[in-house]
């Protein structure tokens, strides 16, 4: 009896962008969704941090911000909030009754209303009344917990939006996905985990992405459940800011990769940068395989280029606890940066492709996406 071939496919952030879509931070940070005005002193800290460069941010780096922001604060006490105790009185004053601009109590304390309202503490109405905003006086502890409720609901409805359009079948994430789905070993033995909220069969009049998503497992919720879960690692921490961590959303409760990678002896990452703040998924894997005795496994990683590639050794050097050579000798492990793949013929990519495939032919049409578009397309057929 042949041995069977168990295979992993794990995917993030990257796999969506490859598809075309718009899942970057920017992207959801400059949308309405995102509560950037929200007077939570974690949100001004976020709005703070990458002011002249949202470009670079990545997913990871907006959970490892929080829990550099946890950091923050618990060195400065009470005095991390949006107002002090004396600006607090003014707030009371503007509470109980809104105030013209012209009024003494705005003018005899015009820098301190000017940021108060550049806070979002304080707003200005059409007709040059101050207000304060209604959670103004909830704790600060109290507005960053509702800060984060917000940009989970923020998310999901970007997302949601997202995920209605359209995908480039000739991306180098779809290939992959293909040739996974269609794989000429029997592609039940394959199960798919990914990190990312979104199914792929919206709007697409194909069969390939509706046997994707039937085997796709969601690691930290999806929008289709209206349930999905951000936030930082495990980490020693005060109880009232126990709502940053992902272990303590009410609805976190991954499916067992840990267990499926461990067991599986062909596994892929696409587009994860395999940071800390979801190393625990990975450690355990990579630990393994980086030990003395490890059976030895096809382990091929997606990356967008050489300075992601770069970060994926530094947390892989991490994970195997400084081993990364043996990680590599000990395993068929190859790092295929996309934007290679798209510059010309890249060879590793090619010979990836052709091992889900039984010839050329088949390879060409799976890296192309021809044959994909209706459901009677040519490789149907082989759909279990």
């Amino acid at each position: 009896m042949a041995k069977i071939t168990r295979k992993v496919l794990i995917l993030g952030n990257g796999f969506d962008l490859d598809l075309g879509r718009k899942t970057s931070y920017k992207d959801f940070y400059n949308s309405e969704y995102c509560p950037k005005d929200y007077p939570a002193p974690i949100i001004k800290h976020l709005n703070e941090k990458w002011v002249d460069n949202l470009d670079a941010v990545k997913w990871y780096d907006l959970e490892n911000e929080i829990l550099n922001y946890y950091e923050k604060i618990k060195t400065e006490g009470d005095d991390y909030d949006l107002y002090n105790a004396c600006e607090r009185k003014i707030i009371v004053q503007i509470k109980q009754i809104p105030t013209h601009t012209t009024s003494p109590i705005i003018q005899d304390n015009l820098t301190i209303i000017k940021r108060l309202l550049a806070d979002n503490i304080l707003s200005l109405s059409s007709n040059n009344y101050v207000c304060a905003h209604p959670d103004a006086f909830l704790s600060p502890i109290e507005r960053d917990a509702k800060a984060l409720r917000l940009i989970k609901t923020g998310l999901i409805q970007y997302v949601t939006q997202v995920q209605s359009g359209s995908i480039k079948e000739d991306s180098i994430a779809a290939a992959v996905a293909r040739a996974f789905v269609y794989d000429k070993i029997a592609s039940q033995y394959h199960t798919i985990y990914t990190f990312n909220y979104m199914k792929l069969t919206n709007n697409i009049d194909a069969n390939w992405p509706k046997r994707f998503d039937a085997i796709t497992k969601y690691i930290h919720g999806s929008v289709e459940n209206n349930n999905i879960i951000i936030g930082t690692k495990d980490y020693k921490i005060s109880q009232e800011y126990d709502f940053i961590q992902k272990s303590f959303d009410s609805n976190y409760s991954p499916p067992a990769m840990v267990s499926d990678l461990l067991s599986a002896n062909d596994i892929t990452v696409f587009g994860h940068s395999l940071g800390v703040n979801d190393s625990q998924y990975f450690k355990p894997f990579f630990k393994q395989q980086s030990s003395v005795g490890a059976s030895r496994k096809n382990i091929t990683i997606f990356t967008k280029d050489e300075e992601s590639e770069l970060q994926i050794k530094r947390s892989l050097q991490e994970m195997t606890e400084y081993k990364l050579s043996a990680l590599f000798s000990m395993n068929d492990l190859q790092i295929i940066k996309v934007d290679e793949c798209r510059e010309n013929n890249n060879m590793m990519f090619r010979e990836y492709i052709e091992r889900f495939c039984d010839n050329e032919y088949e390879a060409d049409m799976i890296i192309s996406g021809r044959g994909y578009k209706m459901t009677s397309g040519i490789m149907a057929p082989r759909i279990l």
